[in-house]
């Protein structure tokens, strides 16, 4: 943890200011690696492992995200993929410019860290959270930068000092919350006037028929993360190379192929994966729909009506990468 992020960090308890207690030869040219953080008024213990503050005791529904980000820790960032996605889904979605030296942003929900290391590269000071243990797998991606702080902590009790933040942003977190509402107005607080958030959500399916996802969720979350990429591990590979060779027959193939609900054999042109690394995208991909224990998307009017009750203005609600994109000012 490095002590100049201290200033921003509140108790989730009472609010009160945070003093640090480094543990023994573990403070280092301003960062502490191991210790505690102690409120000064209600005197509550929040301990700093492996140089980030915790502010939850575990992962509660996330849990299935530290799994599968700590498992997959590489597989969607842009400097190891040797793509841009993550650049170009995060600019698509904020609308941000792409240098902003001396702001101070929020991430909610950081998981293994793809978007953190973009909104790094703007220059920006950045404070980044998760509540699953995935905040290990970003630490390690991003955590050499002195301009990142990322902590432990749940997105309904934020441990920060509000109307501290000149942006936030939440993507790819707020379905996968119990209460979406409440985490997204959890957010607003921590703008200061004139700040913007920008989140992202799926879109509530409008037909009779539920997606595919929905019919097959229930018959695998059950088996928690580990038992659904155990059983995704088995079930993808060879999928995969079936409707690779159906592809191959005249005519009929492809129709009958493309009734494996697995996605495209290929991305090509755009990207370029070996049959073997398609593979690993596609239960990665599968892993996240179908082992986290909530599943929430909601529709433009319902989150156009939360921008509206949070006083935000100059509001945009439309689609994107994730299904909805929203963006609003704090007046």
């Amino acid at each position: 943890m490095n002590l100049k992020a201290l200033e921003r960090f509140r108790c989730v308890g009472c609010g009160g200011l945070l003093q640090v207690q480094p543990s023994a030869s573990a403070k280092n040219n301003g960062n502490v690696a191991e210790g505690q953080l102690i409120c000064s008024s209600c005197a509550r213990v929040f301990p700093i492992v492996r140089s980030m503050p915790r502010f939850v005791e575990g992962e509660d529904y996330a849990y299935s995200w530290g799994y599968q980000w700590n498992l997959f820790d590489k597989l969607q960032l842009d400097s190891a993929a040797g793509n841009n996605l993550s650049h170009e889904r995060f600019f698509a979605t904020t609308k941000w410019p792409e240098k902003l030296e001396g702001q101070v942003v929020l991430e909610a929900g950081c998981g293994m860290g793809r978007f953190t290391q973009v909104a790094l590269e703007t220059g920006a000071e950045l404070y980044s959270f998760d509540l699953s243990s995935s905040v290990e797998a970003s630490y390690r991606n991003n955590g050499a930068s002195e301009r990142v702080h990322i902590f432990q902590a749940s997105i309904y009790e934020i441990p920060l000092k509000k109307e501290s933040f000149d942006r936030i942003f939440c993507m790819g977190v707020l379905q996968y919350c119990p209460d979406v509402r409440s985490a997204f107005m959890s957010l607003v607080p921590f703008l200061k006037p004139g700040g913007e958030i920008v989140v992202d959500c799926y879109e509530k399916h409008k037909g009779l028929i539920p997606p595919l996802k929905y019919w097959v969720r229930p018959m695998l979350t059950w088996m928690g993360p580990k038992g659904v990429h155990k059983f995704l591990s088995l079930a993808v590979p060879p999928a995969f190379y079936f409707k690779k060779a159906l592809y191959k027959i005249p005519l009929i193939g492809k129709p009958i192929g493309n009734l494996i609900p697995i996605g495209p054999i290929s991305h090509a042109p755009k990207l370029i994966f070996t049959d073997k690394e398609l593979i690993r995208v596609k239960i990665n991909s599968a892993l996240g729909w179908y082992s986290p224990a909530c599943d929430n998307p909601q529709t433009k009017e319902t989150i156009r009506q939360w921008f509206s009750e949070a006083g935000l203005v100059d509001v945009y609600i439309g689609n994107g990468f994730n299904g909805i994109n929203a963006r609003g000012k704090k007046p």
